[in-house]
């Protein structure tokens, strides 16, 4: 017995206890912790996602060619001088705002509606007014093999809609 009254056997059962506790705690620790870095990456990608889209709608909005280029390239800073080549498309610019997650600019859509009770068609030639739909859609996965098993891929999807303020010829 020493001077606190345990004795040498009781301190090593007490070692051993906190051993045992902590083997079935920790397990569960590094899934909380995993599981939270999972949230945190799935909230980076819808906000990324939803920032794209919104970069569309703005490009939609400001720089509307009608029709609408095909160009893959994104050069927001450059205006439109030819409107044969205008450096850029809804699309692209719209992807190259979520190229930290691979969004390509297949995955982004474009469409155009009138506005809410008016007479005004924007189909097949676009107004100012129309409303601009621009829609990126992601495919998430979870790093974490166990919450991977357990939730699989996510579907993630953003819309934004803005009117279209000019129209080039």
């Amino acid at each position: 017995m020493n001077r606190h009254g345990v004795t040498a056997a009781s301190s090593d059962r007490s070692g051993g206890q906190a051993l045992v506790e902590f083997a079935l705690v920790f397990p569960v620790l590094v899934f909380v912790l995993l599981g939270i870095f999972d949230v945190g990456r799935a909230v980076y990608a819808y906000n990324t996602i939803a920032n794209a889209a919104r970069e569309g709608a703005r490009i939609a909005a400001v720089n509307q060619l009608n029709p609408a280029p095909s160009d893959t390239t994104c050069i927001e800073n450059m205006p439109v001088e030819n409107l044969t080549s205008p450096n850029w498309s809804i699309k692209a610019c719209a992807a190259s705002s979520a190229v930290s997650l691979g969004v390509l600019p297949s995955a982004v859509s474009v469409s155009y509606s009138p506005p809410p009770n008016t007479g005004l068609s924007c189909s097949p030639t676009l107004y100012v007014g129309c409303i601009a739909s621009v829609t990126v859609s992601y495919t998430w996965s979870p790093v974490t093999p166990v919450i991977s098993n357990l939730l699989g891929h996510i579907a993630m999807t953003s819309t934004s809609q803005i009117p279209i303020e000019r129209v080039f010829p």
